[in-house]
């Protein structure tokens, strides 16, 4: 039980952490430049950070591709923040989605248990059923209406893959243009 309240303890302060220093890197360089700031192109580079920060964030909390295993119902897996166990009979919220990359579609799908473990696992087609199969058996707290479709629990609309690529799309790119302003606007200060 320790080992896992030192994992949890393990996760919150890496990602304290990493997000006070996407914090850091939007807010300090218009602080320390000044109006100049606004006026140049680095203006971007604050908005790049924050669109690409969260995904390296997230990255780090994701197994290695082939760095997980089940045994016992418990997932062990290895990620760039640290060894991670979820309990696959003790599921709190299962989410899932699907991101395209040059050799074809990966499947994501993020895990937590009531002990507060938490694993994001790529998940090839023959390891989708040991997901699947777990979520049948014991249930879950909340399942994503995307995890839901991905996993096979139940079928979606022929319209939904499409709507929420495009909402994907604009939460990941809304970041970088309120983010140019904010540091526009704490340059002027």
């Amino acid at each position: 039980m320790s080992t896992s309240i030192d994992a949890v303890r393990r996760r919150r302060v890496f990602f304290a952490v990493g997000w006070s220093v996407l914090l850091l890197a939007i807010v300090v360089p218009p602080l320390v430049v000044g109006p100049a700031f606004a006026r140049s192109g680095a203006l971007i580079v604050p908005g790049l950070v924050a669109v690409i920060g969260p995904a390296l964030l997230m990255d780090a909390g994701t197994a290695r591709r082939k760095g997980w295993r089940v045994a016992g119902g418990i997932v062990r897996a290895r990620t760039w923040s640290g060894a991670r166990e979820v309990d696959l009979t003790e599921l709190r919220t299962v989410r899932a989605w699907e991101l395209m990359s040059r050799t074809g579609s990966a499947t994501l799908v993020s895990l937590s248990d009531r002990s507060g473990g938490w694993v994001i696992l790529t998940v090839a087609d023959e390891h989708t059923h040991l997901i699947t199969d777990a979520v049948r058996r014991h249930g879950a707290g909340y399942i994503s209406p995307w995890a839901k479709a991905l996993l096979g629990l139940k079928p979606t609309r022929w319209y939904a893959s499409g709507a929420w690529m495009l909402g994907f799309l604009l939460v990941t790119i809304a970041p970088l243009p309120i983010v140019m302003l904010l540091a526009a606007a704490i340059a002027q200060r």
